[in-house]
């Protein structure tokens, strides 16, 4: 993808579409997830996580407040049912109602330099990280997913329709699966199911921007605070560049000779931009920048492939 071209893709099957309602909204939603919601005025939005109470991940997540009457959140699909679930358990006297709206709101992801000027037919338009503004019966949101210039367009089917038909009639192209991919491993934004699940702690698996430690509590907010504060991680998430004869799989392992077992891979990806580059946890004493690891087979055999230690996201050249 060049510098100024606009991509799109459907997100309808890969994302939930949730709505919190009710006078205590803000409030519930506040003491649960880790970022700040109390402070989102309208049309503004954040990210953050669902813990359990042992700090582990539920669910990455993304929250906006529209308008002042609702707070939309995002999740991944196949999770959706358990973070509802997750929620629902703690809804006990508050006036708060969470629906899942996907059939009702369409989801199209618009990504480049240019979106948002295709998108609104303004070349000076701009959004702040996670900030949202109305277009034509729809709402766009800036966020994060495939790297800074994306943008979430979510609204009734016709609406969202009609804005891809219009992104296609400027030169806009699809944007593929595979590419897609690509994309997300260069900007080094982990994916719930892929790079972490509920094994994980929000720090292991890179996600410190969805935590905020001066909102108040949160469930889980005790073991990440004593985990920021004691520095005790073994491992974490980091962003690897590999060299080869062979493109390796995810969950292959990584190995130093100060430690046989120094990791695993994620994600592995061939980026035309980049070469082949991948996301994998990396035991701290192996995690430092520039450290070369063996990538090696379950049984611990080398796969004449080694990773190296590259800071996140990823540089735009060797």
């Amino acid at each position: 993808m060049t510098s100024d071209t606009v991509r799109y893709r459907w997100l309808d099957g890969e994302f939930a579409r949730l709505m919190l309602r009710g006078q205590d909204r803000v409030r519930f939603l506040s003491g649960m997830v880790t970022c700040d919601v109390k402070g989102l005025g309208p049309q503004a939005g954040t990210y953050g996580a669902l813990l359990t109470v042992k700090g582990k991940v539920v669910s990455d997540l993304l929250v906006a407040n529209r308008s002042g009457d609702d707070l939309l959140l995002l999740v991944r699909s196949f999770v959706a049912k358990h973070v509802m679930d997750s929620l629902d358990r703690y809804i006990i006297v508050d006036d708060a109602v969470l629906t899942d709206e996907s059939e009702a709101l369409a989801h199209l992801g618009v990504y480049g330099v240019r979106a948002l000027a295709v998108l609104t037919g303004d070349p000076a338009a701009s959004l702040e990280p996670y900030q949202l503004r109305a277009l034509d019966g729809a709402w766009l949101w800036a966020c994060r997913e495939l790297g800074p210039e994306s943008v979430h367009v979510i609204g009734p089917a016709a609406a969202v329709a009609a804005i891809e038909q219009r992104l296609s009639a400027a030169g806009a192209q699809e944007l593929s699966s595979s590419d897609a991919e690509v994309l997300r491993v260069e900007s080094g934004r982990p994916r719930m199911g892929v790079d972490f699940d509920e094994e994980r702690l929000p720090q292991e698996a890179a996600l410190d921007d969805a935590l905020c430690f001066t909102k108040g509590c949160f469930l889980g907010q005790e073991v990440v605070v004593r985990l920021r504060d004691r520095g005790q991680l073994n491992r974490r998430l980091i962003g690897l560049r590999l060299r080869g004869d062979a493109l390796p799989t995810a969950h292959c392992k990584l190995s130093h000779p100060s430690r046989p077992q120094a990791g695993e891979l994620t994600s592995v990806v061939l980026s035309a931009r980049l070469g082949p580059i991948a996301l994998g946890y990396v035991h701290r004493t192996c995690w430092e920048p520039g450290t070369e690891l063996a990538v090696t087979d379950a049984e611990g055999q080398p796969l004449g492939c080694t990773a190296i230690v590259t800071p996140l996201p990823f540089p735009p050249a060797w």
